[in-house]
């Protein structure tokens, strides 16, 4: 794809041809990064100079993963379409130039950028980032990293052809907790995995509401670029009901509730067992529309054996009202139904069964419990290398100054399991489909009206 002009967008066919090879990621066998570590990528910041960073978004969670950057770069660029939003942000670095258009202002700027944090709406991500990339630029891209599996197989590749350092923003991704889930299973702590169950309280925004009624008119404030904002996706009329936060719960720009999480909660076992491959996925919901995610969903992912998975994997996703009750698990891991944690993700094996509490993978112990009394006191050794400081935004600066790979990146790990959440949001935008996913092609065995949803078509705006 050529740079992306303010005045076109086009959509893009698949890359072709080999890519650069990124070699070890940081998630490497060894307890100790490799102090004789070189770096494969290409752009690279020298390491006595602090990192040229650009951020399209800056308020809410760009805002936040900007402010934990901010000791390791100079900041060259800000955009947002909202400049209300954005103002905190202006007012701490007031000589920094700032821009409404992303695109004016990686144009403009690309002498003076070494990075790009993008951090604005799901729909935007991909344009942003393929841009940007272009450039030559390094790119941290909030999660999850793309609207649609198309996008996120081109981004992959293009990862591969730039050689340039890459992360998503599924920052849990650097804590312990991933490597630890990874070490006890290959350790058979629990055997071979067989079930998988995990639920949020997600969402925690609108879904499930009626299309919207092309009469209905409200005034855009003035602080904000209506088009701008919508950037690619299809025009509506300006709503306050879908900006700043709810448009999570509309598929033109967001991916619902399993869109959100997927990166967080199925991240651990993405990477312990690798679930990468041909899979079947069905679900079951209520109240979506053409406009609006459901108000809640099941989808169960079934996947067969690997050399990872010694066992099919039957893996379960709950969200809104629905959970898993006790005459959906095995017996023996709750006593009632009130000791159901109320999100979690439970992994069942052949040998026993390991719970998790927190969203990002922090909070694992045994079931029942008292298996885990007795193998606190003799966990399984270290085996993986730990993120210093288990912070994966200085990860991704670091990685920018030579460091180690970043371990979401898009080539390696966060495109693949992105792909994954988007399987469950493909079924549910079919109308709880059943769907035969051919991992290599990337299509949907027999399903030709899926293609609509995994590849779109882009505004030009």
């Amino acid at each position: 794809m050529n740079i992306i002009s303010r005045r076109n967008f086009l959509q893009t066919a698949a890359l072709t041809g080999a890519g650069l090879a990124l070699g070890p990621s940081l998630f490497g066998k060894d307890e100790v990064v490799d102090k004789n570590w070189k770096s494969p990528h290409a752009n690279l910041v020298s390491p006595d100079k602090k990192v040229r960073l650009a951020v399209i978004g800056c308020g809410g969670q760009g805002g936040v993963d900007a402010n934990i950057m901010a000791g390791g770069v100079q900041f060259a660029a800000f955009a947002d379409v909202d400049y209300d939003r954005a103002s905190a942000w202006f007012l701490r670095e007031p000589n920094v130039p700032r821009y409404r258009d992303y695109r004016k202002m990686l144009d403009e700027q690309k002498d003076n950028i070494d990075a790009v944090l993008i951090a604005t709406p799901d729909h935007t991500h991909f344009p942003a980032a393929v841009m940007a990339m272009n450039l030559g630029k390094h790119v941290y891209v909030e999660k999850p990293a793309t609207h649609t599996i198309g996008e996120a197989r081109y981004l992959k590749a293009l990862a591969k052809k730039t050689g340039l350092v890459t992360q998503m923003g599924n920052h849990g991704h650097a804590y312990d907790g991933c490597r630890e889930l990874k070490e006890w299973i290959e350790a058979g702590v629990i055997g071979d995995v067989t079930e998988v169950h995990i639920w949020t309280n997600r969402p925690v925004w609108p879904q499930g509401v009626p299309n919207p009624d092309p009469e209905k008119k409200f005034e855009v404030p003035s602080t904000l670029d209506w088009n701008l904002w919508l950037g690619v996706s299809k025009y509506y009329n300006y709503n306050p009901d879908y900006v700043p936060f709810d448009w999570r719960g509309m598929w033109d720009w967001g991916t619902g509730a399993i869109g959100d999480m997927a990166c967080h909660m199925f991240d651990p076992i993405f990477t312990a067992i690798d679930l990468r491959g041909d899979v079947k996925v069905s679900s079951e919901s209520e109240g979506a529309t053409e406009f609006s995610c459901p108000k809640w969903a099941k989808v169960k992912y079934e996947i067969g054996a690997s050399k990872t998975r010694p066992k099919p994997v039957t893996f379960n996703w709950y969200e809104g009202k629905c959970r898993p009750h006790l005459k959906d698990l095995p017996d023996g891991l709750f006593k009632e139904e009130k000791d159901i944690p109320h999100t979690g993700m439970l992994y069942v094996g052949t040998k026993g069964a390991i719970i998790d509490t927190d969203d990002y993978g922090t909070r694992m112990r045994l079931l029942p419990a008292e298996k885990w009394e007795v193998f606190r006191k003799n966990r399984p050794p270290k085996k993986y290398a730990r993120v210093p400081d288990r912070n994966a935004r200085m990860e991704f600066i670091r990685a920018c100054q030579g460091g180690p790979t970043p371990g979401s990146n898009f080539v390696d790990h966060s495109m693949d399991l992105t792909e994954w959440g988007l399987l469950g949001v493909l079924s549910l935008r079919l109308g709880n489909k059943t769907i035969d996913w051919d991992y290599k092609k990337g299509v949907c065995r027999g399903l030709p009206e899926a293609n609509k949803f995994i590849h779109k078509e882009y505004r030009v705006f």
